[in-house]
């Protein structure tokens, strides 16, 4: 049962692809992420789908707390990506944000990339290529993604980094460790657990 004290929040990486991460501070998230527009598609396709997808799940979700990673500034991306992709980076965040104030969901917060991996990971100033996978890899560890989900996308556990860091700054009372020590210790957990139930007889049932 929820602890009616604890902010529902919902986390997003936000860009073509959203990663997306919700649940009450305290209990361990549900997640994914969704394309907003087939590739190739307008920005005002584009920013359709992120609005239509925002309204959607905040009406069948309730939310008290609405965190984006904030873009990195144009100066930041210049070289690395195109005007029209810029664009879009930029107005994505702000049209979700627009659909969630709507929906009276007044609580908002835009958090730097660099604060999220550097609570989520350990390391704040990590290349993309490096910091995603050891991301990825901590949220296998956390038990927060499945080896065998159908969505394994870095989108998601970017998302679920930020709903860490989010709940750790907004809920620090009920946020949940992520630190190496508590993973490893879950980890082994698990693992015992695991192997009680797979030897434990099964009764059968009679008629």
């Amino acid at each position: 049962m929820r602890n009616s004290t604890a902010p529902r929040i919902l986390a997003l990486d936000v860009a073509t692809h959203v990663g997306w991460c919700y649940g009450p501070a305290g209990l361990p998230p549900t997640s994914g992420s969704f394309r907003c527009a087939k590739p190739d598609s307008s920005r005002g396709s584009i920013f359709s789908g992120a609005g239509r997808w925002a309204t959607a799940f905040i009406t069948a979700n309730p939310v008290d707390i609405l965190v984006i990673e904030a873009p990195l500034p144009g100066s930041h991306v210049q070289g690395k990506t195109t005007i029209q992709t810029a664009t879009i980076l930029m107005g994505l965040p702000a049209v979700i944000e627009f659909m969630a104030y709507q929906l009276k969901v007044y609580e908002q917060h835009r958090v730097l990339l660099s604060s999220v991996r550097k609570h989520f990971i350990g390391k704040g100033g990590l290349q993309g290529d490096v910091a995603k996978p050891l991301v990825w890899r901590k949220c296998l560890a956390l038990g927060w993604i499945q080896p065998d989900d159908t969505d394994l996308s870095h989108d998601r556990s970017d998302a679920i980094a930020v709903w860490s860091y989010a709940e750790a700054e907004f809920a620090p009372k009920l946020a949940q460790p992520v630190d190496d020590l508590f993973v490893k210790a879950a980890q082994r957990a698990r693992v015992a657990a695991a192997k009680v139930e797979s030897t434990t007889p099964q009764l059968m049932e009679r008629f």
